[in-house]
């Protein structure tokens, strides 16, 4: 947050070229309202358009292991839909990925996009769906949140604080 006060400060703050700062020309009450708006964008609640993210959490055991990211996406529209990828600042890699059973044995095997049908929910959880988070950075740390970005086929993009718990808390 507080860069993003700094960056509407520098924003509202450029030189014109050959004149003076125009900070003068912009109150602070104007700045105030520019930060309020930029800040209510970015904690929106994560749903777009029928589409809703439901109990985001992920699951954190120590720097050198991938976390995991469960929830639960509904689906409020008429028309089917198509998870293809998720990022987020703090992972050096967010992966979709399924853990399915492969000769007896249980493996978490990527996969390019999950179909949510019409008015339908996709539940990522443990033994199932969910993101990995390959190289999870410095904010993913149990006690704090990080944003997810989920894309979809058509563009569409849902973003989402993810609460980081640890082996024991899972969903709670």
């Amino acid at each position: 947050m507080k860069t993003l006060m700094r960056t509407v400060r520098e924003w509202s703050c450029m030189r014109a070229p050959g004149r003076a700062r125009l900070c003068p020309t912009i109150s602070a009450a104007a700045r105030a309202a520019l930060s309020a708006g930029f800040i209510a964008a970015a904690i929106a609640p994560a749903a777009a358009a029928g589409v809703s993210v439901e109990n985001p959490w992920l699951r954190f055991i120590i720097a050198s292991r991938p976390a995991a990211g469960y929830f639960t996406l509904h689906n409020d529209t008429g028309t089917a839909i198509e998870l293809t990828g998720a990022s987020s600042t703090a992972c050096g890699m967010l992966m979709l990925h399924q853990t399915k059973e492969v000769n007896g044995v249980e493996k978490m095997l990527p996969v390019k996009s999950v179909a949510v049908p019409a008015h339908g929910t996709v539940s990522f959880a443990p033994g199932g769906y969910h993101l990995m988070c390959v190289s999870p950075g410095a904010a993913v740390a149990q006690g704090r949140s990080v944003p997810i970005v989920l894309k979809f086929s058509d563009g569409k993009t849902v973003t989402a604080d993810f609460p980081v718990k640890g082996p024991g808390n899972a969903g709670k």
